[in-house]
C-alpha cells in the first residue's frame, strides 16, 4: 500500500509548523487551498511544574508572535512574624536585603510573608525546549548557593 504523494509533502510542513508553534493543540494547525499547513491562532501561553531541590517550580512561558518571555519562580518560605521569631525574622530580612541587587535570578517577597525564587528571561521568536532547560539550570545554579544561605532560617 503506497501513500499519496499529497501527504508525503505535507510532512514537512507539518514539522516546520509544529517546531515554531509549541505548544499547540488540533485547533492550532489549518490547511490552506492549496493543501499547506499554517497556524490558525496564536500558542496558547504554557505552564510547566516540577521539583527541584526539594522545591516545587512552575515555568510559564508566552509568545507575543515576536518574542517569547518565560518566567521561572519556585516559593521557598515564609517571613516569620516578629512574635513568632524576632532573631530569625531579622537574619532572613538581612540575608535578603544583602542579596537583593543581583540580577538574573532574583528573591522577592510577596503578600509581605512568602518568599520567592525568580527568574526571567525573553527569547527572540518563539521559546525552544533547550531554551527552557537552560533558564531553568541557570537560575537554579544562580540560587542554590543562597537558598543554602537561607536554608537555617525557613
Amino acid at each position: 500500500m503506497s501513500v499519496p504523494a499529497a501527504r508525503l509533502q505535507a510532512m514537512p510542513s507539518l514539522a516546520q509548523v509544529s517546531q515554531t508553534a509549541l505548544p499547540f493543540s488540533p485547533d492550532t494547525f489549518v490547511m490552506t487551498p492549496e493543501g499547506v499547513l499554517g497556524i490558525a491562532q496564536p500558542p496558547r501561553p504554557a505552564r510547566l511544574h516540577f521539583m527541584a531541590d526539594g522545591l516545587p517550580f512552575s515555568i510559564a512561558v508566552g509568545f507575543d508572535g515576536e518574542t517569547s518571555r518565560s518566567q521561572v519562580w519556585a516559593e521557598i518560605g515564609h517571613i516569620p512574624y516578629t512574635a513568632q521569631s524576632p532573631e530569625r525574622r531579622r537574619q532572613l530580612l538581612a540575608i535578603l536585603r544583602g542579596i537583593q541587587d543581583r540580577r538574573g535570578t532574583r528573591f522577592l517577597i510577596q503578600e509581605g510573608q512568602k518568599i520567592l525564587l525568580f527568574s526571567e528571561a525573553e527569547f527572540e521568536g518563539q521559546a525552544t525546549p533547550e531554551d527552557l532547560i537552560h533558564q531553568t539550570v541557570v537560575a537554579l545554579q544562580q540560587a542554590r548557593p543562597f537558598l543554602r544561605l537561607l536554608a537555617p532560617y525557613l
